[in-house]
């Protein structure tokens, strides 16, 4: 790999997760988003209560993929733990595309 295909892929990285960040903080919020990153999800000892909540989480902005705004206000009346849980699995799972639409921003 060149010197420049290197830099060329780390670009685009840094791109791409500064859009993702972008779009998290838009549907959590950025001090969750800031919280996520500094928690691994790996260290995390789930529960089944917390798998539940997180598979609900997800199939609700599922539900509401087509309506951002929505999105976002569901989350914003959930408790601050499951949200920051749910922000945590969309960033390691790397399934945002699949819970909502890249409509704002």
């Amino acid at each position: 790999m060149t010197d420049n295909e290197y830099n060329d892929g780390l670009g685009s990285d840094i791109t791409e997760h500064e859009s993702l960040a972008r779009e998290l903080s838009f549907l959590f919020g950025k001090d969750i988003v800031e919280q996520a990153r500094l928690i691994d999800i790996a260290d995390l000892n789930f529960t089944d209560e917390m798998t539940e909540s997180i598979g609900v989480g997800i199939r609700k902005l599922k539900q509401l993929r087509d309506h951002p705004m929505a999105q976002r206000q569901w989350v914003s009346e959930q408790a601050p733990g499951l949200s920051l849980l749910l922000c945590l699995w969309i960033m390691d799972m790397n399934i945002l595309d699949k819970i909502q639409i890249r409509s704002y921003w």
